[in-house]
């Protein structure tokens, strides 16, 4: 019996080892593929802030028509997703995203055209970002905190780099239907790999759910992995709306900055090579280096719902900073603007690894889908949809510096957000030691799946 259990013990390792080893090469894969959605968006900006012709706003409107795509195909993901099942939904709306990608490239296209393309776009690629997340909660979650982090460190990264290889391409001569065939190409091949290396062993939630059940050893192994990221016991509504609307005002920041950077930095006396170049690597490198520190786990741990008060705490502080630099940089000198909008983007990166591990969990392990589909919804609706075009109007209407200091209240109302989500979480917790004091009944204490005393602990770390 002894050397039986010893060769399941070592079997089962093996398998863990293997199934480690096949998650991070499909990560991999899935981090392209994830890029290259971010990257046709970037560029759909690149090209609209290059578009000839006399009205802003209709040029920029390009990116409300994909978030207008999205928002009508995220309430139809969760049916489709308990219809058809995640793979299935996945699977034909990345064929059909492909094929909207394609008519991009389509010669003599014109504006309207396009923008019936783009929202087609959005609307294919809606259920990729909440598949994704329950992925990582899936195969992830022994080091969530990282994987999560870099999954969302490509919007930056495809962004900005389609931002500026759309300009330099019209720049250059070239067309910029160019940068779409690219997008398609890497887009199918690494969704193709990704179907070739994982398959739906490590893509179908439905067949994975029953591969582990053939076997308790391998069950009981994942259980332990999957409890590394910790959850609260019942859905924090109250926390999570207010940290999802502050980091949707974050995102809009840091996004209404490249509509507006052009032709701002153009009448600051910037060349425009160096302002794509520069804003473009301050957009890469200031989220990165901020995004690091949030997710290096030595200041706070997102995944982790018994620090949740300490992390919004410094989502407030840091986004308050962010503030306070956004609101000085239409003063600053010349000399100054890059280092103090390098300053700017840097402590704002910290914001998103931080919000996106407490929407992630505050709504427990039973809804990470939903909320990842309420999280992009509720970003598109405030900020995602309308801005484009708000913003362009406003640089038909107002002068450039007027629609600059827009885009940087953005960031202010994500400071005042942040705060508010404290105050959420405070009132919370007040409730529930309130509920505990007096319920006569210490069963009652237990009615949210906790123990008193890991409820009183779980306190205690959001003080500390």
């Amino acid at each position: 019996w002894g050397m039986a259990s010893t060769n399941m013990s070592w079997m089962d390792e093996r398998t863990n080892k293997k199934r480690e080893r096949d998650s991070l090469v499909l990560y991999v894969l899935i981090l392209v593929f994830f890029f290259s959605c971010q990257f046709g968006h970037g560029s759909n900006i690149g090209v609209a802030v290059s578009l000839p012709g006399n009205s802003k706003a209709m040029n920029l409107a390009l990116g409300s028509w994909v978030m207008m795509g999205v928002c009508l195909g995220l309430p139809l993901t969760p049916w489709a997703i308990r219809t058809f099942g995640e793979f299935n939904v996945v699977a034909v709306c990345t064929v059909l995203d492909v094929v909207a990608m394609l008519l991009m490239t389509i010669p003599g296209i014109t504006l309207h055209q396009i923008y019936a393309v783009r929202f087609l776009v959005g609307f294919f690629e809606a259920p990729f970002l909440p598949y994704l997340q329950e992925w990582l909660a899936r195969h992830g979650s022994h080091n969530w905190n990282v994987w999560n982090a870099i999954l969302h460190a490509m919007v930056p990264l495809g962004e900005n780099v389609g931002f500026i290889l759309a300009q330099e391409l019209v720049n250059a001569g070239y067309s910029w239907r160019w940068a779409f065939v690219g997008q398609a190409i890497a887009f199918g091949g690494s969704a193709l790999l990704c179907l070739a290396y994982g398959g739906r062993r490590y893509l179908d939630f439905a067949e994975e759910s029953v591969t582990k059940t053939d076997s308790r050893g391998s069950q009981g192994s994942e259980e332990k992995v999957v409890s590394e990221v910790e959850y609260p016991s019942t859905e924090k509504w109250g926390v999570y709306w207010a940290t999802n609307a502050s980091l949707a005002a974050q995102l809009g920041f840091l996004g209404g900055c490249k509509y507006v950077i052009r032709d701002y930095a153009l009448s600051r006396g910037f060349g425009l090579h160096v302002i794509l170049a520069t804003f473009s690597g301050i957009a890469l490198l200031g989220p990165a280096l901020g995004g690091s520190v949030a997710m290096s786990g030595s200041i706070v741990q997102p995944d982790k719902w018994g620090q949740h008060k300490r992390t919004l705490i410094f989502l407030a502080v840091i986004s308050t900073v962010a503030a306070l630099l956004a609101a000085i940089l239409p003063y600053v000198p010349s000399s100054m603007f890059w280092p103090s909008m390098f300053i700017t983007f840097f402590a704002a990166g910290g914001v998103y690894p931080a919000a996106q591990g407490i929407i992630n969990i505050a709504l427990t392990s039973s809804r990470v889908i939903e909320a990842s589909v309420y999280q992009v919804q509720l970003n598109n609706i405030l900020f995602a949809m309308p801005m484009p075009y708000a913003i362009g109007k406003a640089m038909d209407s107002w002068s450039i510096g007027a629609s600059f200091r827009l885009v940087a209240l953005f960031q202010v109302l994500a400071a005042a957000g942040f705060s508010l989500a404290v105050l959420f979480a405070d009132f919370d917790e007040e409730r529930s030691t309130f509920n505990r004091i007096s319920s006569p009944d210490p069963l009652l204490n237990m009615e949210e799946g906790e123990s008193p005393s890991l409820e009183m602990t779980n306190s205690l770390k959001s003080l500390e």
